[in-house]
Parts: structure tokens; C-alpha cells; sequence
């Protein structure tokens, strides 16, 4: 029996609606991890400073551990700084931060102070930020950023890239994992970032766990691959180059600090001149939390 007209039409309507709210959410959605939507700027409450957040980072170890427990016990100074945030930013008052230097420190702080208290917020239930669905501790929560609800997607794969043609940001990005770049014990300060940014790359390719040479293979960290190209594009060669030039510039000549390192002599020995002879396997990060307590502690395996 053929649907009467008036159903049929029923039917029609009700489809496309489901069509537009879907392409709705789904718009929505893009605009969230993107970091596209618009958010309130609040009166500021004190003026902009780091020094409250820097007392936060005293909880992180020489090795670059955190004592995620006491960060959460003395959690109100972090909460404050990330609430300046909403009111604060390049974005929203760039006479605050005139130069390059000013802008990049904050963004870099910003980013860093909202991984680290996404991580409390779920501490000690989170046990590796890649336990949440599908990546979404990265992009399923935004926080109002100087008149934009921003994600930590959006800082690390939108604004920091598009506004800074910095290679070494990847290496000062705190991921709340313990085989990533690990929280340094002060803020990037504006007037230090420069040396800042060097010691952090220094820190990453002296751990062997990123940068491992063994025989004629070169081990790598998977974000030399995941930011290949921007690493390339630093270099004299461009991106014609090798991401061993890369990795060979922040290489120790000795290994009196970090004993059983690997040093430029012996990639200049087995890799050869241009660097071309080894074999680059990209091997996986540790994920999980760069925590200074025992799991055990912390309520079993």
C-alpha cells in the first residue's frame, strides 16, 4: 500500500531536520577543537603575573616528575592562574606582551599550567592522558582563553604553530606523559626563553628514551616524525635536509652530565658526514603520567 502524501512528507521533513542538527553539532564540534568559538573576557581580578604559578611548579622534581598529589593539595594558585587566562592573553591585550618573546612565554605557560591541571582535576583515578576516549584529553574540554574557549588541540596545532616558526616549542610542550617533554621547574620567562627552549630540546635528545643509537639504527622519539617538517624547515638545508641535523645541533659533545648518552662524535661516526647512513625507526612515547608516587600508593596496579 503506497504511504499517504502527508506522511511521506512527515518523513521528509524529519530527515532533513536530522541532517541539519547533525551538520549543526558537527560544525560545532570543529569550532570547539579548534578553538574557534567565542568566549567572554571577565574584569581582571589582579594584574597578569606568572610568580603564582611558578610556586606551582615547585612541586615538579629535578627529573622532571611531579608530585601531582600536592599540586592538587595547593591547587588554588594554579586555579588562579588559569582564570587570569580568561581575562589575559596576546589576544586580548597585546600591549601586555609587545614583543615575540612575551607572547610565545605565555602561550607556552598557558598551555603547560592547563595540561597540568587537567591532569589534577582527574588525579589519581587518570592514570596516562590517553586513557580518555579517542585522544579527547586533549580536545574534548576548552577553557576561555583572552576572548576564545580554547583547547589544548587548538594551542598546540593552531595558534602555536601559525604565530611561532619555533621548532623547539614541541620540545617545551608538557603532554602529561612521562616518555614527552616534562614541565621544567620554573615558568618560560620572557627575557630567559631563548635558553629556555635550548635547554628543554637538550634535555629531550640527552634521554636516551628519545634518542637512541644502536648500531647503525637511530631510535627516535615519535615527535620527530609527528613535527617533521617543521624541524626540517629550521634547518639550513630546509626541508630537503635529515631530522639528524636536527637532533645532532642539540646533541651533547660529551656525556658527563647524562652518563651513557649519545653524543655528536658517534653520530658524525656511524651516520657519516650528512648524517644519512642510519636507519630511523620512530618508536612510541611512554604514556603514562610522569608521577613522583608509586602506583601502589596510589590504590594498586
Amino acid at each position: 500500500m503506497e504511504t499517504p502524501a502527508p506522511a511521506r512528507r512527515r518523513r521528509v521533513v524529519l530527515l532533513v531536520a536530522a541532517l541539519l542538527l547533525s551538520s549543526v553539532l558537527m560544525t560545532g564540534g570543529v569550532l570547539h577543537v579548534r578553538g574557534l568559538l567565542p568566549a567572554s573576557v571577565p574584569s581582571a581580578e589582579t594584574p597578569f603575573s606568572y610568580s603564582g604559578y611558578g610556586q606551582v611548579l615547585r612541586h615538579v622534581r629535578r627529573d622532571g616528575n611531579v608530585d601531582f598529589a600536592s599540586v592538587g593539595r595547593e591547587r588554588a594558585r594554579l586555579d588562579a592562574f588559569v582564570r587570569s587566562l580568561a581575562t589575559f592573553s596576546p589576544h586580548s591585550r597585546p600591549d601586555l606582551f609587545p614583543r615575540s618573546e612575551d607572547a610565545l612565554a605565555y602561550w607556552l605557560n598557558a598551555y603547560n599550567a592547563l595540561v597540568l591541571q587537567a591532569v589534577v582535576d582527574e588525579y589519581p583515578s587518570l592514570r596516562s592522558v590517553e586513557d580518555p576516549w579517542l585522544g579527547s584529553f586533549f580536545w574534548g574540554r576548552s577553557w576561555p582563553v583572552g576572548g576564545q574557549h580554547l583547547t589544548l588541540w587548538a594551542l598546540e596545532h593552531r595558534i602555536l604553530p601559525r604565530e611561532f616558526a619555533d621548532p623547539r616549542i614541541h620540545f617545551a610542550l608538557f603532554q602529561g606523559r612521562r616518555g614527552g617533554p616534562l614541565l621544567d621547574g620554573a615558568p618560560f620567562a620572557p627575557e630567559f626563553l631563548d635558553s629556555q627552549l635550548n635547554d628543554a630540546v637538550r634535555r629531550f635528545v640527552e634521554d636516551r628514551r628519545h634518542v637512541r643509537l644502536e648500531g647503525n639504527t637511530v631510535y627516535l622519539a615519535r615527535v620527530f616524525d609527528t613535527w617533521r617538517e617543521d624541524l626540517l624547515a629550521a634547518l639550513p638545508e630546509g626541508r630537503g635536509g635529515n631530522v639528524l641535523q636536527f637532533v645532532w645541533a642539540f646533541l651533547p659533545d660529551t656525556c658527563t652530565e647524562r652518563p651513557g648518552c649519545d653524543t655528536r662524535g658517534e653520530l658524525d661516526r656511524v651516520c657519516g658526514p650528512r648524517l644519512d647512513r642510519c636507519k630511523l625507526v620512530y618508536e612510541p612515547e611512554d604514556g603514562a603520567l610522569p608521577d613522583t608516587a608509586a602506583r601502589e600508593v596510589r590504590g594498586g596496579p
